[in-house]
């Protein structure tokens, strides 16, 4: 496969009467978006936009995507969710950069985040240094909370690509190529990538070609279908837990892998695995996942990341017995930490094994105290969490204490992340 994605710069975002691409400015007409993205699902759509520096908080952030077109097959872009079933990562996509669509959700949510454009929120996530265009969509009268929110997924899919539609004609400012196929690989590290999602039921899942992985055996992956919009996020049921579809998109493991590829290492592949619920399920996916990372990728080094919560540890625990234990496969650790309110350092992780000896960390669950703010996008608020703050209702425009996972991007499991922590 060979992934040629042209990237148009985009500085500003401006409502107008025409959807366009004007220098490096998205001229949105947002009555045309509006209508693009309203479902019988919702009562009404409001499409605002929120810019870096703003006074400006979003509350209650679902999906954050990407704007892109598959330019040789637009019919097939984010296949299976919007576009036709076709093979992703292959001839030319075009991605807007510095603008990003978000999901508003205007239904109650087990873990709510939020999202500042100014103050001490912002060093967490690169996200409140884009401009976001927002989706603000309230549930139609009797809409159960699963079709507004598959309504919701689908909408974000539909705008990303409109927008970048508007960008067709724009010279690129860059252009990259994404391939496996280099010279000068022999004698290198061969060094695959394990990827366990998250997908435990609909709508608090994962989707490969627009389908959930909840009840997906491990499968081998080409790196260029993750950057090519085939592995998209749906879960609102764990959503600070949950890398948005923008680092899906964008996978930093990938990306760096690729980076590295043909100087220093051999990337030789993903194998992308569920992280199930029982432990037979767990033991079973283990199984097949090293065993393609050892049979058929032939790996001498390994890279494994996780989604969710806590109990994904341990399929984190199998992989890594299994793939240094049994087939002397030298892995590394890709690991965001949970802790409590006391920071209790035991409860970094949910396992021990002399094989987990190479761990990188992620960033650490910590107190966050923001200020109040003019500009609130979205109706919905966030729940208190314990340990954080007073109890009661939080005031979208107050100030307030929370945690600093509850920033909308921040802490990214897939290793998209500002911050990392060290012991002493």
């Amino acid at each position: 496969m060979n992934l040629q994605r042209e990237y148009v710069d985009i500085q500003d975002v401006v409502f107008d009467e025409k959807t366009a691409v004007q220098g490096h400015v998205l001229h949105l007409c947002r009555q045309e978006l509006a209508d693009l993205v309203q479902d019988r699902c919702f009562a009404r759509v409001e499409i605002d936009v929120a810019k870096p520096g703003e006074n400006c908080r979003i509350m209650s952030i679902g999906d954050v995507v990407q704007p892109m077109v598959r330019l040789d097959d637009e019919e097939a872009t984010f296949p299976g969710v919007v576009g036709a079933m076709r093979q992703a990562g292959n001839g030319r996509t075009l991605c807007l950069r510095g603008v990003v669509v978000s999901e508003v959700v205007e239904v109650l949510l087990n873990l709510g985040n939020f999202m500042d454009f100014t103050g001490p929120a912002t060093q967490f996530s690169e996200f409140s240094g884009m401009i976001h265009v927002t989706i603000d969509a309230f549930p139609a009268q009797d809409v159960s909370k699963d079709d507004y929110l598959h309504a919701l997924t689908v909408a974000s899919k539909k705008a990303a690509k409109y927008l970048a539609q508007a960008a067709k004609d724009c010279q690129p400012d860059q252009v990259e190529t994404f391939t496996l196929e280099r010279e000068n690989l022999e004698g290198l590290p061969r060094v695959a990538y394990l990827c366990n999602a998250f997908s435990h039921a609909p709508l608090t899942d994962f989707t490969l070609y627009g389908d959930s992985m909840q009840t997906s055996l491990p499968t081998i992956v080409h790196p260029n279908e993750f950057l090519d919009g085939a592995m998209l996020d749906r879960d609102y049921g764990q959503l600070i837990n949950a890398d948005p579809s923008y680092y899906w998109q964008n996978q930093p493991i990938i990306l760096e892998l690729y980076r590295r590829h043909g100087v220093d290492l051999n990337f030789v592949g993903v194998v992308l695995s569920n992280t199930p619920h029982t432990v037979t399920d767990k033991q079973r996916n283990a199984m097949i996942a090293t065993g393609l990372i050892h049979r058929v990728l032939k790996a001498d080094g390994v890279m494994i990341t996780k989604e969710g919560g806590g109990h994904p540890q341990v399929d984190v625990q199998m992989d890594v017995e299994l793939l240094e234990g049994k087939y002397g496969i030298a892995t590394t650790l890709v690991l965001c930490e949970f802790l409590s309110p006391n920071n209790g350092s035991y409860e970094q992780v949910l396992f021990t094994t002399e094989y987990a000896n190479a761990m990188v960390s992620t960033g650490c669950v910590e107190p966050l105290t923001v200020g109040p703010v003019e500009k609130v996008i979205g109706s919905n608020t966030i729940p208190f969490y314990p340990g954080f703050g007073k109890p009661g209702p939080i005031d979208a425009k107050a100030g307030f204490i929370h945690r600093n996972r509850s920033v909308r991007g921040s802490l990214g499991q897939l290793g998209g992340s500002y911050f990392t922590t060290r012991k002493f």
